[in-house]
């Protein structure tokens, strides 16, 4: 698991850390305070085969369209829109070793590519194309660096693996302004379904919807799959249309499963969720993360939301579980992190200290 995180250059953080982390990581500050930022960061670490990275980045804050210009599709992800500068992310787990991304704007990236003559006659010279590139390293206990290039093209993002390797664990990010995807969700609880493990979650959702008995997974005729589920009504319905709340919960639970020994990130946890849920929606969170040893990042501006996990979190996770408040320190307009453990945000909630 992640315990400490140096960002540099990513978004709006310059130079952060965040030392000493848990099993269960709460986030919390004002907006712009860096809480999706640190979230996109460990998420950027373990997507880097994905030539999309930046791209469903984007789409996560709700950003639909880019233009395939440097400023629109590279510079967004720099500290200040710079590309000149370079991002490093860096962390360390458990047992000290480190993983690192370092990445960097190419605008002399050059490919080489044969010329094709007229009549299908092949010369035998190259041309060199420039274009831009993001040039990615990652290294792991700072040994060989292993590289990869986002490539800017004429019609759009192309991907040149070098010698990058791929993470080791699963990670999962669910945004706070898009849904999951039903054609997930469905799969991940197939994967679940064959392997015997999904009796536990109709009982789960019955927090969000009582009347929930069985879960179905349906193939459409486009090719997709999705869950149905039977409320007591003449037919099975889709589970989107049992409202965002149960959505979001599903979608917390069938991550949290499928990331056995690996992370789920959840921006703004509580979602779609009412406030009176949210004590058993922590519970389960921290029960599965027990049970699937699986390491949980989350953000939240909700007061009821630290109150509930106060109240949600079974005792024997209460020392898995941390909660940080992001402030930006008005002087060096640096983001820092005031690390509370249980205890101490129990001791705060009871007294009603801020802490949001």
């Amino acid at each position: 698991m992640i315990k400490d995180v140096v960002i540099k250059n990513f978004k709006s953080l310059s130079n952060f850390n965040v030392p000493n982390l848990a099993q269960i990581n709460l986030f919390g500050g004002k907006n712009n305070a860096g809480k999706t930022t640190i979230l996109e960061s460990l998420f950027l670490l373990g997507d880097r085969m994905n030539p999309q990275l930046m791209l469903r980045q984007y789409n996560w804050r709700g950003v639909g369209e880019i233009p395939l210009t440097p400023d629109a599709l590279f510079a967004p992800i720099f500290k200040d829109f710079d590309l000149s500068k370079s991002i490093k992310i860096r962390i360390t787990n458990d047992f000290g070793q480190t993983e690192s991304l370092e990445i960097e704007f190419n605008n002399k990236y050059n490919r080489v590519v044969k010329l094709q003559g007229n009549e299908g006659q092949i010369n035998t010279g190259s041309n060199a194309i420039f274009t831009n590139a993001l040039a990615l390293s990652y290294r792991k206990n700072e040994g060989k660096a292993h590289k990869a290039n986002i490539v800017l093209e004429p019609n759009g993002i192309g991907v040149e693996f070098i010698d990058m390797i791929a993470p080791e664990i699963n990670s999962v990010f669910l945004a706070s302004k898009t849904h999951a995807s039903p054609h997930e969700n469905a799969v991940r609880y197939g994967e679940l379904d064959i392997q015997g493990k999904t009796k536990p979650i109709i009982d789960y959702l019955k927090v969000i919807e009582p009347n929930l008995n069985e879960l179905s997974s349906v193939a459409l005729p486009n090719g997709t799959v999705m869950l149905y589920g039977e409320i007591g009504i003449a037919k099975k319905v889709p589970i989107p249309y049992m409202g965002d709340g149960t959505s979001r919960l599903l979608s917390i639970i069938l991550s949290i499963m499928a990331s056995k020994n690996g992370i789920v990130f959840i921006d703004e946890i509580e979602n779609g969720i009412h406030y009176s849920a949210l004590s058993k929606v922590w519970k389960i969170i921290a029960t599965l993360a027990k049970e699937y040893n699986c390491q949980v990042f989350a953000t939240t501006h909700n007061y009821e939301c630290l109150d509930a996990a106060v109240n949600g979190i079974p005792e024997d996770m209460r020392d898995k579980f941390k909660y940080y408040r992001f402030e930006k320190n008005n002087d060096t307009k640096k983001t820092i992190a005031n690390e509370f453990s249980f205890e101490v945000l129990q001791t705060a909630i009871e007294n009603g200290w801020e802490v949001r």
